[in-house]
């Protein structure tokens, strides 16, 4: 597993979990204005089949349902499932092998990374102390027919994704109107996007077919039984979404997901399209900021998270710890190598 730590040894521990095809390279910045400002511990990690994490090959074995994979002889070594379990059981591996799998952490997660922190809360409530989710997965208010297609057909295109793939898909050029549509998102930030999906999909072995698993096994579109279930815990979350979001709807998908949560507050960032971090990155990063420095007890309908940035200052930058881990994928078995 590929990760970084910023900030103080002895500071609050706060998670980052990215979306997909992404990397923890979204929230450098932020890990950055959380250590220097807060005091805080950043932990960010690429997800498996991302960034430069391991990408395991997928499991394909239909016996999910009847033990482990590992434990079925016609399975051979144990793969990634590349489903919810596989990503909660990945975070809750690398906490417990950096120390922190006693400790209680912040969690804040984007589009996937966000589902990943509910799913984690859901899990194991104690552990979560504060929560932010940015424009959450689980909720996308329309089925693609490709969906159904990828449905129907998941057992041989995951395979065989490497081979079938589309370049056309990530032109740069249509890559960057699709981004464009969504609000006001700088061009330095979209050839960096486009760069990494590229690299990930066309050189990166395995990445194409976990992709594909992320996309078939993830529930895009029936998570809100998981949500209300996290959400009858009093702890502190904050819901952050692009005014623009056209992945998910603000004046929809927004208002369904705030209902989940007992203890809320929805700040809705103007003109900011699905990446509202990217597109806002000043109001967005100090807003978290500000939300993780509540005490617990907050009842978030009744605080006020627009806070200005502070004054740029001499600081030091905060230390920062990188490496990688070699954790073994759902089932107990060895990560392939990327």
């Amino acid at each position: 597993i590929n990760y970084s730590l910023v900030g103080p040894a002895g500071g609050e521990v706060v998670v980052c979990l990215h979306g997909l095809n992404g990397s923890r390279v979204l929230f450098q910045d932020t890990a950055e204005q959380l250590a220097r400002h807060g005091g805080f511990r950043v932990l960010g990690y690429d997800l498996y089949g991302h960034g430069l994490s391991n990408a395991p090959f997928v499991d394909l074995c239909p016996c999910r349902g009847v033990g482990r994979c590992g434990e079925c002889v016609c399975c051979g070594a144990p793969r990634g499932r590349y489903d919810m379990d596989f990503f909660v059981d990945q975070l809750d591996d690398l906490l417990s092998l950096l120390g922190f799998g006693e400790v209680a952490v912040n969690l804040v997660g984007f589009s996937l990374g966000g589902a990943i922190a509910v799913a984690f809360a859901q899990r194991y409530p104690s552990r979560v102390l504060r929560l932010v989710a940015m424009s959450p997965a689980g909720f996308l208010p329309k089925v693609p027919m490709s969906y159904y297609l990828l449905k129907a057909v998941w057992c041989c295109l995951i395979p065989l994704a490497p081979h079938v793939l589309c370049t056309y898909w990530y032109k740069r050029e249509r890559f960057a109107r699709s981004m464009r549509g969504e609000g006001q998102v700088d061009d330095q930030v979209i050839e960096s996007l486009w760069s990494r999906f590229v690299w990930q999909l066309y050189v990166k072995r395995g990445v194409a077919s976990a992709t594909l698993a992320v996309c078939h096994r993830i529930p895009w579109f029936t998570l809100k039984p998981l949500f209300k279930d996290a959400g009858r815990n009093p702890r502190p979350v904050l819901l952050i979404w692009g005014e623009k979001d056209g992945l998910n709807p603000q004046k929809t998908v927004a208002k369904e997901v705030e209902s989940c949560f007992s203890n809320v507050q929805l700040m809705v960032v103007p003109g900011a399209g699905h990446i509202a971090i990217c597109d806002r990155p000043r109001q967005v990063i100090f807003s978290i900021l500000s939300f993780l420095k509540l005490p617990l007890e907050t009842r978030m309908g009744s605080v006020e998270l627009a806070v200005p940035p502070p004054a740029a200052t001499a600081s030091a930058p905060p230390r920062s710890v990188s490496g990688r881990q070699s954790l073994p994928p759902q089932g107990g078995g060895s990560a392939a190598s990327p």
